[in-house]
């Protein structure tokens, strides 16, 4: 349980990311995710307004719709009820009928003329049309001149004459045709008015073309895109602005089934989305209970969420905006932070390579500025520690060689030495008295009257006197070869007193010593710049140089590179840790190894002080 809390705590707070990119992180978390929840709850909310007053807005022009259509069909039942209060045609239809031909025809001639006066043009182009069909007037069928008035048999068998209620006023008889036009019929059942019986005389029907119902459907549309059409009780459209549509049952479709299920109380609006030949449309509608008939609207579910669209892009855009403003302000946070740290943690990587001379320079007051400057304190009590020590450890080798020189009396060892070699010439053997002589220089050489900085010629000739010893020892097995050298540079540089002896001891001990045959060293000097290198060549068996120079660095050594490492480490002690020894592979001559060292170009002891004092500094 610990493990997992550990990880999720690891997760969660970024803990393998730097400071400034948890900063940027966190900052971006905790205004975005407000933001966006505040974003995502306003949308919803106004996605859920604008929904509803789009269906608000259809259903007001749905009702505005079946509003206008209740007072067509009342302009309608009106001018039939004007015509039926006439004077003259309510005596015609109320009074006994003609027998004689003469009767008939002036009877049908002025029930004629006063439907053709009231249709407002006496032919069927008018704004509707009146018909007269009267009862038991067979007669009318003899003389049938007229257009407008028939006998009630001819109507007695349509399906739409039957389903007129037996005491219904007035009726939307529905989708008619006249003349090849459609037409909405609506009919009344006449009574004879003059008779207190009140007797069933005939119907009375007017036939208005649907054209006249088109402004009343394209002024309500929801959108450009929309359709409204009506359809009678049957499923057949009866109203519409495309003529194509009129006549056209929808009953058979997926969207009518669902009108169905979905069906409540007349004058109930209803509304649903359906896809209707691949686009998404939300259906509306409404159903007109005097009649049966509904309301339909259709409407691209795209245009109505126009202005939603509209919102979200601005929406995203100011979402857009506040997050570009948020990375802004958590770089500039994140950076206002990070940067004094960075600047602590780069002065540190200085003084752990040993530069104690980097100083933070912060100028705001906060508390970074205290804790930089309890942090140059430390760094300038460190650095004047380091510099004591230093100093302190410098006499103390120093100390330590003078004492093992004191130790040494020149003098006696010289005359010694002078002896052995008088002895050697006076008994003719010439091999002792030249490794005498040799000896006697090498020490000479090494004691140097106590100084630990001598000329590179001097240091050369100490290793030239070693060696022709170990050519005495070695024989035929060693050779070496001092290469020619500038002697303006053997005189004017000066080197660390026994710095390339052991270099050289080395070489022949772990090199030449160990292969078959003989041997060579070489020695080279070059000048570069500021730059003094003593290259020592062997071609002795090798060893792998990167292992060595590891030996140079490592702080517990083994016997085998104690003399070398201290070469190498008194060398930085006067001159800085840019110099020192490093070995390679010995390419010139293909085996081997090449150890060379470098040291400055200095030409008095106030130069090897000056170079000491810089690399502390560094």
């Amino acid at each position: 349980m610990k493990k997992l809390f550990d990880t999720l705590s690891k997760t969660l707070f970024l803990y393998n990311f730097s400071i400034r990119s948890r900063l940027i992180l966190y900052f971006l978390f905790l205004v975005l995710l407000p933001t966006t929840i505040i974003s995502v709850t306003v949308y919803n909310k106004s996605a859920d307004i604008i929904t509803r007053n789009v269906h608000t807005s259809i259903e007001n022009n749905l009702n505005l719709v079946q509003d206008n259509l209740a007072q067509r069909f009342a302009a309608a039942d009106n001018a039939m009820i004007s015509l039926y209060l006439n004077t003259e045609f309510a005596d015609l239809i109320s009074s006994n009928r003609p027998t004689d031909s003469t009767g008939i025809i002036n009877e049908l001639a002025a029930l004629n003329k006063i439907l053709e006066t009231f249709s407002g043009s006496g032919t069927a182009g008018g704004s509707f049309v009146p018909m007269l069909y009267m009862l038991n007037r067979p007669e009318y069928t003899q003389y049938n001149f007229s257009r407008r008035v028939f006998n009630i048999d001819l109507i007695s068998l349509k399906p739409w004459y039957l389903g007129i209620p037996a005491r219904s006023d007035f009726t939307v008889v529905g989708l008619s045709s006249l003349d090849a036009r459609f037409t909405l019929k609506f009919a009344k059942r006449l009574f004879g008015i003059r008779h207190a019986q009140l007797p069933y005389v005939g119907l009375l029907t007017i036939d208005i073309p649907v054209t006249e119902f088109d402004n009343l459907l394209d002024h309500y549309k929801p959108t450009a895109g929309s359709r409204i059409y009506i359809a009678d009780q049957t499923g057949t459209i009866a109203i519409s602005p495309d003529a194509a549509l009129i006549g056209q049952n929808i009953s058979t479709q997926d969207y009518y089934s669902q009108m169905k299920t979905a069906e409540g109380g007349g004058g109930t609006f209803h509304s649903f989305r359906q896809v209707i030949q691949g686009d998404n449309m939300l259906v509306s509608y409404i159903k007109i209970p005097e009649t049966g008939w509904t309301i339909l609207s259709f409407s691209p579910v795209k245009e109505l969420n126009g202005e939603l669209a509209s919102f979200q892009r601005v929406m995203y855009i100011a979402i857009s905006i506040c997050m570009l403003i948020s990375l802004m302000m958590a770089l500039l946070l994140s950076e206002n932070i990070s940067a004094p740290i960075r600047k602590f943690i780069q002065s540190m990587s200085h003084a752990e390579s040993g530069n104690f001379n980097i100083i933070i320079r912060y100028r705001r007051k906060d508390e970074f500025s205290y804790l930089f400057n309890r942090y140059n304190k430390l760094l300038q009590q460190i650095k004047a520690l380091i510099d004591k020590l230093y100093v302190t450890e410098l006499r103390k080798k120093e100390a330590e060689l003078k004492t093992l020189q004191a130790q040494i009396n020149p003098h006696f060892l010289y005359n010694t030495l002078d002896s052995i070699n008088w002895i050697a010439i006076n008994h003719d053997i010439p091999e002792i008295s030249n490794m005498v002589t040799s000896l006697s220089d090498f020490f000479r050489y090494s004691l140097s009257k106590g100084r630990n900085i001598i000329p590179l010629r001097d240091e050369l000739r100490q290793v030239d006197s070693y060696l022709q010893i170990q050519q005495f020892r070695f024989q035929d097995k060693l050779e070496y070869e001092l290469e020619e050298t500038d002697p303006k540079v053997l005189e004017e540089c000066l080197v660390v007193k026994l710095s390339l002896q052991p270099l050289v001891e080395n070489a022949i001990i772990h090199g030449i010593q160990k292969r078959r045959g003989k041997g060579k060293i070489r020695i080279r000097v070059k000048r570069s710049q500021d730059i003094l290198s003593v290259s020592v060549f062997d071609d002795g068996v090798g060893a792998d140089p990167e292992r060595l120079n590891q030996l140079l660095t490592d702080k517990q050594p083994g016997n085998e590179s104690y003399g070398i490492r201290n070469v190498h480490t008194r060398i930085q002690q006067f001159f800085g840790e840019a110099y020192g020894i490093r070995y390679y592979a010995n390419a010139e001559d293909q085996r081997g190894l090449l150890a060379v060292v470098r040291f400055p170009v200095v030409t008095t002891w106030n130069e090897v002080m000056e170079d000491a004092d810089d690399d502390r500094g560094r």
